[in-house]
């Protein structure tokens, strides 16, 4: 393996606590309501799929648009201030290390790219990635391989090359999909059996046991000896 393609929401940044309470802010100032539950299962998805499963409304409704855009707003006013303490310990000595051994790494996530790069930025984590790839840059979203296969292209790299690291069954199955290892953490959003049964290859409960785990990845190839130029 050579480059490692991470989820952002509850595998870096413990961000999944935030969005449940926006969520739930959201529903509540547009007269709905759902069970916690409920809300939690749709943490990692686009947010019109979220509302549009919470509502039981088709994603186009005007009232998922609207949910969307105040959810946007709220989550940029309450959480994304605390960017930097919500990194979860660990995460940047892993991703230095990653970049220290020659290994690319990217984000592959269902948020769309101002909201990913709004959190990423006050993090610390933005200048650390060689990509960063974000729901409706390609043609399907997670559970499908199009954002993974993206990523794999931009970093040059091909799928067999490449391990997703996730905290949803989502991320496993795009793995999957994708034809990339699969590695899962149980510190995010779903629990050990649901990543396992949506095709990990392996499931890790901490950042140092993820940190161990990729520290297994094979070195990339050294670069080919070019003879001095005559």
């Amino acid at each position: 393996m050579s480059a490692v393609l991470f989820d952002l929401d509850g595998t870096l940044l413990d961000t999944p606590s935030a969005i449940a309470t926006t969520l739930h802010t959201t529903l509540a100032e547009r007269g709905r309501s759902a069970s916690e539950a409920r809300v939690r299962a749709t943490i990692g998805r686009p947010l019109a799929a979220s509302f549009a499963e919470l509502t039981e409304l088709p994603e186009d409704d005007a009232e998922v648009l609207a949910s969307v855009e105040l959810f946007r707003r709220l989550f940029r006013e309450r959480a994304v201030p605390r960017a930097r303490e919500l990194v979860f310990p660990g995460v940047p000595e892993l991703l230095e290390g990653l970049r220290a051994e020659g290994h690319r790494i990217a984000i592959v996530t269902s948020k769309i790219r101002p909201s990913a790069e709004e959190l990423l930025h006050p993090a610390g984590l933005y200048g650390l990635f060689d990509a960063v790839v974000c729901h409706g840059m390609a043609e399907r979203g997670k559970p499908h391989p199009d954002l993974a296969l993206l990523a794999a292209r931009e970093l040059g790299r091909g799928p067999e090359a490449c391990v997703v690291v996730g905290d949803a069954v989502d991320d496993m199955r795009m793995a999957r999909s994708a034809g990339m290892r699969a590695v899962g953490v149980t510190y995010g959003v779903a629990a050990e059996e649901d990543l396992h049964t949506a095709g990990a290859h392996s499931v890790v409960h901490s950042v140092a046991a993820l940190t161990e785990v990729l520290g297994t990845l094979p070195a990339p190839p050294p670069a080919p000896h070019l003879p001095a130029p005559h």
